[in-house]
């Protein structure tokens, strides 16, 4: 009782800033008009979890989410086959405003026998990011879903064991801690990470989701961000790779481009529309010269997730999607075009707008599970088509 009173408190006290897509012209305002909007705020709140260790069916606070992370990698775990050991490696790609940790964990697996870092030809891997903007928890949730059944398996699927098996994977569950942390102590709608963006002291954020770009086209504050550094939703900084998170993102898709790691997809998980959009989403008058792959292998993602509880995921460009609009500044784009990782996407989650941002924790274990069937036939297609140019098409 005591968190939801506190809760309501900082409710009330957010009323003077606007909040579109939290309801303009503010959360008292909406919650007159609509008394659902904070009984799913308060709902979701009361599904963050204050135990110590992970809760996959709760919203976890940001130190157990790191905790967990620096467990996987104590000890490796064996795949239903028994046939090679499955690792996880974390690595600290940068720090914060607030100096907090952005995590990352390869997970990936070494054949019996396979000593220490052996050269070997280079496997294709797959990016995986969530927690961008920071009121999406649903988005880091499903990505720490989907990180436990890469490493753990804990149904002992040979499906997922084969995903390890065929590819190294990076993923970076909360790209925004200190935007993430704010949204669950201070407030509930808060999007943008934590730098103070002025002189002025209540100016405070930068939309990540909006501070990508390799060129003049794809970072743009006038398509569908800001040049106001106390815009409350979507200052896009003031260029490409202002902040840390950003950077620390650019640092590990890059590796594709320098070679170190052969990235062929870059999912993003954000919500809520139920959506796979793929680039390019700042013009509408461009598209990609294999635009046909990628919603090729978008379709197949949407129908296994559909399979699974019945939710459909609708697949298009970005940019011909109207609930997006125009956006320059996305990661996908970059990822795509300044990375060259072919299969780029950004996942819009559960739901289609009844719940919005605050889905109740009784979401986060079939969203994760229907998700989980889409990376797996996703992952599958795209494999089959390159399989001959890698080093374990012999097994």
């Amino acid at each position: 009782m005591k968190s939801v009173l506190v809760l309501s408190f900082l409710l009330v006290n957010t009323i003077s800033q606007i909040v579109p897509e939290c309801k303009s012209p503010g959360i008292l305002a909406a919650m007159k008009k609509n008394p659902a909007i904070k009984n799913h705020i308060i709902e979701r709140h009361q599904g963050l979890s204050n135990a110590r260790q992970i809760d996959f069916k709760k919203y976890n606070k940001y130190p157990v989410i790191e905790n967990f992370l620096i467990s996987l990698s104590n000890h490796p775990s064996v795949g239903p086959s028994g046939k090679g050991k499955i690792f996880a490696y974390r690595e600290v790609i940068g720090k914060t405003a607030e100096n907090r940790a952005i995590h990352l964990i390869k997970i990936f697996q070494k054949k019996n026998g396979e000593r220490g870092k052996r050269r070997r030809k280079m496997k294709p891997a797959i990016l995986i990011d969530g927690g961008i903007h920071a009121r999406e928890w649903i988005s880091p949730a499903v990505v720490l879903y989907i990180i436990n059944q890469l490493k753990n398996n804990p149904t002992k699927d040979p499906a997922i064991e084969k995903l390890v098996v065929m590819y190294d994977w990076y993923i970076i569950p909360v790209l925004n801690p200190d935007g993430y942390v704010y949204s669950y102590t201070t407030d509930p709608c808060w999007r943008k990470n934590r730098r103070q963006t002025s002189n002025d002291p209540k100016c405070f954020g930068v939309d990540l989701n909006r501070n990508f770009g390799f060129d003049n086209e794809s970072w743009n504050p006038a398509v569908g961000g800001s040049r106001d550094p106390c815009d409350y939703q979507r200052f896009a900084g003031n260029g490409p790779f202002t902040e840390d998170e950003s950077k620390a993102l650019r640092r590990v898709m890059d590796r594709n481009k320098k070679k170190i790691v052969n990235f062929l997809a870059y999912w993003t998980f954000h919500n809520y529309l139920q959506i796979i959009a793929y680039p390019i989403g700042y013009d509408k008058l461009k598209e990609l010269a294999d635009k046909k792959d990628l919603q090729n292998a978008g379709n197949v993602a949407a129908a296994a997730i559909f399979k699974k509880h019945q939710k459909k995921y609708r697949v298009d460009q970005s940019s011909f999607i109207k609930e997006f609009g125009l956006i320059a500044g996305a990661s996908d784009d970059y990822a795509r075009g300044g990375a060259n990782i072919k299969y780029s996407y950004t996942i819009e989650l559960r739901d289609t707008g009844a719940k919005k941002f605050f889905l109740p924790a009784t979401e986060i274990i079939p969203n994760g599970e229907e998700i989980l069937e889409g990376v797996k036939a996703f992952a599958n297609h795209i494999y089959k088509h390159r399989r001959k140019y890698y080093y374990y098409n012999k097994r």
